[in-house]
């Protein structure tokens, strides 16, 4: 039994709503206790031995509520409740002479078998009171377990998450090198727009592995950046299209939910199609959250993108989830004319606070 835990009469954690429910506890054992002496000597009416055990009872319960916490510094929680327990069975037996039976001292000097009776179940309440501190005290030690695990794993995943904010495939990388060294000599204007847009990246890159969130608007400048690069490396087999409302733009958002949808639509969608395609992006602000559209006509449902789980989609769930709960989706729809589109919904009022990311930082 820990610190806090006065004794079996005293729920932990005190407080006025803990008191009366350990008042009410008391009270049912009590009259049951006062219910058993009245079957066992029915001489006793019913209401005086109800009447004496509640006085037992309640004086009890009330002096380990205002004087446990007294004993507990000097004595051991496992000991504090010995002279507790004597002390509030004294006041208890004092007060059903005076008040039941109108002599304060008859259970002391002419009822010993009452004093006895109260001796016992003294300490079948102690024990039972005890044993159910003790559970109360071992639960919230397993929330609070609990509750550290789930924050720590949320900790986990923030970091790991960081580390992606952070990283650029490196076949994209080399691939937009190479592009640029080509291009030099032939086409330097676009070689120059190729290193700007690529620069752009690798400083909004760093940037967010320092942010918790960012607004729609950064993002999809740095998605712009990204689609410029690969429609001049795919040359007229890539175009692109964005739209988006004013009010959507300014809605924070966590970085890197984007981007991904970005690359799948690229990598699954356009880049596998001869003639490549169109890629569309949109958002529009509803009630509670902002909707994201990446969409495009290409290659639709593959093998490697039927179930929506390729690492790029599978970091977006685990983010939204990690972030939103439930009320953060990312689905993926297919299109009868062909093409394949993701739509995101973020939420505009989190569950979970994004500044735990910041904290990392």
């Amino acid at each position: 039994m820990n610190g806090d835990v006065h004794g079996p009469w005293h729920q932990v954690g005190g407080g006025f709503k803990s008191h009366l429910q350990t008042y009410a506890y008391t009270g049912l054992f009590c009259l049951a206790i006062g219910t058993v002496n009245w079957l066992i000597d029915a001489e006793v009416p019913l209401l005086t031995s109800i009447a004496v055990s509640f006085c037992i009872g309640f004086s009890i319960n009330t002096t380990f509520v205002t004087l446990g916490g007294f004993f507990n510094q000097f004595l051991s929680p496992y000991v504090s409740p010995i002279p507790l327990t004597a002390i509030g069975l004294a006041i208890g037996l004092y007060l059903a002479g005076a008040l039941v039976v109108g002599e304060p001292l008859y259970f002391f000097t002419q009822s010993f078998a009452t004093l006895v009776f109260g001796v016992f179940f003294g300490i079948v309440g102690f024990l039972l009171f005890t044993t159910r501190a003790r559970l109360l005290a071992t639960q919230a030690q397993l929330a609070r377990a609990e509750a550290e695990r789930a924050r720590q794993e949320r900790l986990t995943l923030e970091t790991e998450l960081k580390l992606l904010q952070a990283q650029i495939e490196p076949h994209f990388l080399f691939n937009t090198l190479s592009n640029i060294a080509g291009l030099i000599h032939t086409q330097p204007h676009q070689a120059e727009e190729t290193l700007l847009n690529f620069t752009k990246l690798l400083r909004a890159s760093l940037t967010r592995t320092r942010m918790a969130e960012t607004s729609l608007a950064e993002e999809l400048e740095i998605a712009k950046a990204y689609l410029e690069i690969h429609r001049i490396r795919m040359r007229d087999r890539l175009e692109y299209e964005i739209c988006a409302d004013e009010q959507a733009k300014q809605t924070p958002i966590p970085p890197l939910l984007v981007q991904p949808l970005i690359e799948n639509a690229i990598k699954h969608g356009i880049d596998p199609k001869e003639e490549g395609g169109l890629i569309s992006i949109s958002a529009t602000l509803e009630q509670d959250s902002v909707q994201i559209s990446v969409r495009d006509n290409g290659m639709g449902i593959t093998p490697n993108n039927a179930n929506g789980t390729g690492t790029g989609l599978s970091n977006v769930r685990h983010r939204l989830e990690a972030l939103y709960g439930a009320r953060g989706k990312l689905r993926l729809r297919e299109h009868s004319e062909g093409g394949l589109e993701a739509i995101l919904t973020i939420p505009r009022t989190p569950e979970s606070d994004l500044n735990v990311a910041a904290d990392l930082s």
